[in-house]
């Protein structure tokens, strides 16, 4: 006789299937689809994300990984998501999880022939050949060469500029005639240049609140796929990564050094550095010897320019530091690895050594420089905030605003010291003189800050809306811009971070419940529509503008603004 025995049972395979119909021996006994063999447990359980649902018969050592996921083994029970869908190619071969030129840890290690651009989940191994590399690495610095310059040039050019006031300022009214005569035929020639030159950084100066905005959303944009432990979808992810890697001065980034020299995240992190700080140095250096030579409109400039230079490297300088910090450990044996490198290992004596190395200069950077804002501008408040709210309550809101910021105007004319400082306040009205030191720290809590509030979690994505809105408020509450349209286009681009890190608390936690590719592209196309948040303001605004200009004058046809203000101070109502 015969006896036949059910396989799901406990004491052969309990949620288990045959193969066919029926079988001769417990081995026929597979686990269906979705499901793999614990052999310590004797039953089916349900494979994790990133393992494929279309296969029968899997156990631990036999499952078959959907592309996009990476195993530390062929025993290990945990599967992890890789940097970039493109790095792992998936299957059921431990030894053949990852696509050519990728090895490592969530295969995001460059194999060697290969070197890296990018990072994280933008992260590139381009194949050492020919003369690709080379070409690229030259194209990059040439961009970059042509940056300075033309900062070169800028400044050369005021300089010039100012030289020429100088003379027209100190010339003496006993020249002889042929003297005078070159000298205005000098004037002459060099007239059109210098009318040229002015309108330039006239425009530069009005964009400069706009650009320090674009600047600071790229800033922390780019940011959030590292500090909230997220992959972005590919048509945004590649847009952010491009934009972060202009404003934050990262070219290395973009370029595949390894090709030419042995380049890692530590290497970086020492150029990005000290590089800034040996320039500021000198900047200094420049700064006080102008000065001590009685040069104190030259001066000014240059340490405007070291203004410049720290707010557009705080951000990445200090991200990469807090980098530094952020390791990832891999189940079993097969131990813990920098997270935005992975081919460092966090227990390497090298590794513990630039923990030291990264806290010096959390100290320098993001402590230090806002630190150094504070003093500069404390130092001058008497002069930056000539008593706007008492003007105000004088003469009301608009009035008082005029008044204040042609107090500080002539302040500026009378103690040239103030004029190095003009990068730090000139957008702001006189009362919130500060409000520069209040961005720079709502940009390093959304940047490298975001590390302390946990890592990877729907919580910390959740607590930094948090603070998104909580400085969204505090900035509608202020509107600290002398430009209202400056206002309403840094709000803007402020609500552009909620979105985005709306979308990317969605986006995790569609993660999390397995949602496919379909979910991605729509998230994909939301991500980039959101980015043209501000353009449409500020076209908006611009024809709400132009709108009401025409329609006065066509009201008062043609008798002129008689109650309008020619001065670029706009008219701000009572809040």
């Amino acid at each position: 006789n015969v006896e036949c025995r059910f396989c799901d049972t406990e004491d052969v395979l309990k949620g288990s299937i045959t193969a066919t119909n029926g079988t001769s021996s417990i081995l026929g006994c597979i686990c269906p689809k979705g499901k793999f063999m614990d052999h310590e447990t004797a039953t089916c359980e349900t494979v994790p994300e990133g393992v494929s649902k279309d296969i029968e018969g899997m156990n631990v050592t036999s499952q078959s990984l959907k592309a996009g996921y990476w195993r530390t083994s062929a025993t290990s029970r945990k599967v992890y998501q890789c940097l970039s869908p493109d790095h792992c190619i998936g299957g059921d071969d431990i030894d053949k999880q990852c696509k050519e030129g990728h090895q490592g840890p969530k295969c995001g290690v460059c194999s060697d022939g290969f070197a890296s651009t990018g990072s994280g989940e933008t992260l590139k191994c381009n194949k050492c050949e020919g003369g690709n590399a080379t070409q690229t690495i030259i194209t990059y610095l040439s961009i970059f060469a042509t940056m300075v310059v033309l900062v070169v040039m800028v400044m050369c050019c005021c300089k010039k500029r100012n030289n020429e006031e100088e003379v027209a300022l100190t010339s003496d009214d006993g020249l002889d005639e042929g003297r005078t005569n070159r000298s205005m035929s000098s004037s002459t020639r060099a007239e059109g240049t210098l009318s040229r030159v002015e309108n330039v950084m006239e425009g530069i100066q009005e964009a400069q609140p706009f650009i320090k905005i674009i600047t600071s959303y790229f800033q922390i944009i780019g940011g959030l796929s590292w500090g909230l432990s997220i992959t972005f979808p590919p048509a945004f992810r590649s847009f952010v990564s491009f934009m972060s890697s202009i404003v934050n001065l990262d070219f290395l980034n973009l370029m595949p050094l390894g090709c030419i020299t042995t380049s890692d995240f530590h290497r970086r992190l020492v150029v990005i550095t000290l590089v800034p700080l040996f320039i500021g140095f000198l900047m200094i250096l420049a700064y006080t010897a102008f000065k001590a030579a009685g040069k104190k409109q030259r001066a000014n400039e240059i340490f405007g320019w070291f203004l410049f230079l720290s707010f557009l490297i705080l951000p990445n300088v200090s991200m990469k530091c807090f980098q530094q910090f952020g390791c990832t450990t891999f189940d079993g044996d097969y131990g813990s690895y920098l997270t935005v490198d992975l081919s460092i290992d966090c227990d390497s004596p090298t590794h513990k050594f630039y923990d030291k190395y990264s806290l010096f200069f959390i100290g320098v950077f993001p402590i230090g420089i806002p630190f150094m804002y504070y003093l500069l501008l404390k130092r001058m408040r008497q002069y930056l905030d000539p008593g706007q709210a008492n003007l105000e309550t004088i003469y009301g809101p608009e009035e008082g605003l005029r008044r204040a910021v042609e107090a500080r105007k002539r302040l500026e004319a009378e103690h040239e010291d103030i004029g190095s400082l003009t990068f730090l306040y000139s957008s702001y009205e006189p009362k919130y003189y500060y409000y520069e030191i209040v961005e720079t720290i709502r940009k390093l809590v959304l940047t490298g800050g975001l590390i302390f509030l946990g890592t990877g979690s729907r919580n910390q994505i959740g607590l930094s809306i948090v603070i998104c809105l909580g400085a969204l408020r505090c900035f509608s509450s202020f509107k600290p811009f002398i430009n209202d349209f400056v206002d309403v286009f840094s709000e803007a681009s402020q609500w552009q971070t909620f979105f985005v890190m709306l979308l990317a608390l969605l986006l995790k936690a569609n993660s999390d419940a397995g949602e496919g590719a379909g979910a991605q592209g729509l998230y994909d196309t939301l991500l980039v529509a959101v980015q043209f948040l501000s353009p449409v303001v500020v076209i908006y605004f611009f024809t709400r503008k132009g709108t009401r200009r025409v329609q006065r004058a066509m009201t008062r046809g043609g008798r002129g603004d008689e109650g309008g203000r020619t001065d670029p101070v706009p008219r701000r109502q009572p809040q």
